[in-house]
């Protein structure tokens, strides 16, 4: 048994020996492939792979100039080949490596070189396909026909962009046309008068690059990388790839890259490190890969790829809140609770910088250390500095604290930059407290009454006990001026009473004063504003007066005349004016009677 096992193992080794390739061989091509261009002076060697050249000798004195080169396979000589850039410019060494010389001149000879290898270069194009007498197949520019068939071979007519063939096809035959398109044939079938025929083309390579910054962002002092992915996806080795990569600032570590060989559907990555210096600003980075290659024939191929990414200055500064967070990471508080609120100034520079650092927070919150949110302070080189303030809210609900702010300067210019605004949601009780009356004048004796609201604008029941006063000038009518109560969120309570002023004057009724509880037993007191009133005196009117039995006037204290007006001056004048005038006018008509009574 163990005798026939072996002769079946043996008989099928001798298959595979006796075909060692797939039935798809025939898409595989024999070919030299572009290895790499050299310029190479006396005694200068080039290494492709496991071979080195050597330029042994160089003539330029002569008609045509001539170089020896030596041929090293893994650092052992193996032959030395006279050539020139006439008819021995071509040498091929064990039909491995072929020499091809462009050039000698200026004491250097140019040579490219080639490998020697068996590589699948036709791709299907059309899988099989019938084809009968009449019929023609179109793949891009060639058009393919049937023109005879019989049971062991036939006739297909290509035409194509360069003439017109026709070929003899024997099963499994296939044929070449201008290195473009390869016609195999599969299967004839002579009942139905058919061929069956394939289509193939010559493949290609079609590279891809990505680059990719491990972040969006970077602060001064991060490690900052990318990664590229070089992908080939096409149907062709890309061959003698060579990577250049640049960037708007700063250099990367490994500026220029070479890989030999990308197989089809092959990704290589790769880990770039870019250094770049700190600055006073941030600004937008910008990388750019380009890759270039080509195929087994010389064809170039090329991809880029250009990505973006920010690089902070070199003045870092955080801002955050100590206290509890919520499932979904947002910090929270209650009512009053003193919160910790931390500034991180970070200095990245290789030099100190002197800070002024400025904050903020809502007008509900009070301060409770310090009076003003502004510092200056000195940060040294490669180090962090922590502010710390605590603050407390007093309203519920969700709040924003605003940004802080660090400016310094740097030869004559202002830099500056801001945190993060961090959320805060604040829960818990806000008792608000009103006093009002319903007159601010009144008379001595009058009735006014003080009306008093207390409000839970919280989120949490609160038991409040209020408690007021008056001025000693006031006598409580009616109403109290204590009591108690609970309010539940969004709940107010009203009261009120009645008092009367016996004195006139101004006067400020007191702050009404409330003591709550919220559900964690936290006391809290808050008060109302103060309410200015004025009270008059009361007036007596003259029919209630008593008459009094005699009263000494004073002449000083007679009435006096009333000053002449502009309208009494004026008519003073012109009658004045007009007796004066008249009697002018009298003076001569008398003098006149006179003398004549005289004289007559």
């Amino acid at each position: 048994m163990k005798r026939k096992s072996h002769v079946f193992f043996t008989l099928i080794i001798l298959l595979f020996s006796i075909f060692p390739s797939s039935a798809y061989d025939f898409q595989h091509e024999d070919i030299w492939v572009y290895k790499g261009s050299f310029e190479l002076g006396p005694g200068e060697k080039a290494t492709v792979e496991r071979y080195t050249l050597k330029v042994y000798e160089l003539d330029q004195e002569a008609a045509e100039p001539s170089a020896v080169i030596l041929v090293y396979k893994n650092d052992d000589f193996k032959k030395a080949y006279y050539v020139d850039a006439g008819p021995n410019d071509q040498r091929v060494y064990d039909n491995d490596l072929k020499i091809k010389v462009d050039e000698i001149s200026s004491g250097k000879i140019s040579i490219v070189l080639y490998g020697h290898e068996f590589e699948k270069v036709w791709v299907l194009s059309t899988p099989k396909i019938s084809l009968s007498k009449g019929v023609v197949i179109q793949d891009g520019a060639y058009s393919i026909s049937l023109t005879n068939l019989s049971s062991k071979e036939v006739n297909i007519s290509v035409t194509s962009p360069s003439g017109k063939y026709e070929n003899v096809f024997a099963l499994s035959d296939y044929k070449k046309y201008d290195n473009e398109l390869m016609v195999r044939l599969v299967y004839i079938d002579k009942d139905r008068s058919k061929a069956f025929i394939e289509t193939y083309r010559p493949g290609k390579p079609d590279v891809e690059v990505a680059l990719s910054p491990s972040s969006d962002t970077f602060e001064a002092d991060d490690p900052i990388s990318c990664i590229l992915r070089v992908t080939n996806n096409g149907t062709l080795s890309l061959r003698g790839i060579k990577i250049d990569n640049k960037a708007s600032e700063g250099v990367f570590t490994e500026q220029a890259l070479s890989l030999e060989t990308l197989a089809p559907l092959q990704t290589v990555a790769l880990t770039l490190g870019l250094e770049i210096p700190a600055a006073a600003t941030g600004r937008s980075i910008s990388v750019t890969t380009e890759v270039s290659g080509g195929d087994y024939s010389g064809d170039a191929y090329y991809a880029t790829d250009t990505q973006d990414f920010f690089l902070g200055p070199y003045i870092c500064m955080t801002k955050e809140i100590r206290g509890n967070n919520s499932l979904y990471g947002k910090n929270i508080a209650s009512t009053h609770e003193q919160l910790e609120v931390i500034l991180n100034l970070k200095n990245m520079n290789d030099l100190p910088v002197v800070l002024t650092v400025t904050d903020s927070v809502p007008e509900s919150f009070v301060l409770q250390d310090t009076e003003r949110l502004e510092w200056e302070l000195q940060v040294d080189p490669h180090a962090t500095n922590e502010i710390s303030y605590i603050v407390s809210p007093h309203i519920p609900g969700n709040f924003t604290l605003g940004s802080a702010v660090a400016s310094w300067r740097e030869n004559g210019d202002v830099y500056e930059v801001a945190s993060a605004s961090p959320q805060l949601m604040v829960n818990g009780s806000y008792v608000v407290a009103d006093k009002t009356v319903n007159t601010e004048y009144a008379m001595e004796g009058e009735n006014v009454t003080v009306t008093l609201q207390v409000s839970n604008w919280g989120d949490q029941e609160v038991k409040v006990s209020m408690h007021d006063d008056i001025p000693e000038e006031a006598d409580l009518v009616s109403g109290s001026l204590e009591w108690s109560a609970k309010l539940a969120p969004g709940e107010t309570s009203t009261k009120s009473y009645n008092i009367v002023f016996s004195e006139a004057g101004e006067y400020a009724l007191p702050a009404l004063r409330v003591d709550y509880t919220d559900v964690q037993m936290k006391g809290v007191t808050v008060y109302s504003e103060q309410v200015e009133m004025y009270i008059d005196r009361e007036v007596i009117s003259e029919a209630d007066e008593e008459p009094e039995a005699f009263s000494i006037v004073s002449v000083a204290n007679e009435p006096q005349e009333s000053e002449i007006t502009y309208l009494q001056a004026a008519s003073f004048l012109v009658s004045s004016f007009v007796v004066v005038f008249c009697i002018v006018a009298v003076i001569p008509v008398a003098v006149f009677f006179l003398i004549r009574k005289v004289y007559i």
